[in-house]
């Protein structure tokens, strides 16, 4: 089984955190709200490259780290109909450049308060990493 190494970026402002609705043609997580991340290939280089890259590819920003959290890991289908075993490296950040507006117009990004969080439909993955924060 292939592994994916993903960091994963809590973006915020404030009392508020930065979700995404997730695309419904490509995720196992159809509609549902999460957080930001990309995945570590080979070409990359360091893990926030890495991260970054993505963001401004498929978000318009990028980020510094704040906070190193910790991982979690899954294993899931991924979008290639394949399943994969993905480790998630955890890290509070703040947008450090751009404005953050989604490439892909079936994604919806929103600020949320954190008291809010509750209201949202919010996938596995990041359900656990928000109660860990003790956010829900």
């Amino acid at each position: 089984m292939k592994t994916v190494l993903m960091p994963v970026a809590v973006v915020k402002n404030g009392d508020k955190i930065l979700l995404r609705k997730m695309d419904p043609a490509k995720s196992p997580y159809k509609e549902l709200w999460a957080l930001f991340g990309g995945r570590i290939d080979d070409s990359s280089g360091n893990v926030v490259d890495s991260l970054n890259n993505d963001l401004m590819a498929r978000w318009n920003f990028n980020v510094s780290i704040v906070e190193k959290l910790w991982w979690d890991e899954e294993t899931k289908l991924d979008h290639d109909g394949d399943v994969k075993r993905f480790i998630y490296l955890d890290a509070i950040c703040e947008i450090a450049g751009g404005e953050p507006s989604p490439v892909n117009s079936n994604e919806v990004l929103e600020w949320v308060s954190i008291e809010d969080l509750r209201n949202y439909d919010i996938n596995p993955p990041t359900k656990i990493l928000l109660q860990r924060l003790e956010y829900l």
